[in-house]
């Protein structure tokens, strides 16, 4: 699957799907019952605008599915 990234270096927007998940902590909710995941992404290849390897929190990504914007009850 990939995701949507923005390159913090250039404001550039790329597609990926060579990624990992780190520090997988779970799904949080916020004080008004919102629900994120919290856990870090990392590219596996550098970007493709700046040469970087990139760590991003889950919540700086946009959702890859259109129209799902949180995180549904299961």
């Amino acid at each position: 699957m990939k995701f949507i990234f923005v390159c913090p270096k250039q404001n550039r927007v790329f597609e990926s799907a060579d990624f990992r998940i780190l520090d997988n902590r779970g799904v949080i909710r916020d004080t008004a019952g919102n629900k994120a995941l919290d856990a870090k992404l990392a590219l596996n290849e550098p970007c493709p605008f700046c040469s970087e390897k990139h760590v991003y929190h889950a919540t700086e990504l946009q959702c890859p599915f259109p129209g799902l914007d949180r995180i549904e009850e299961g």
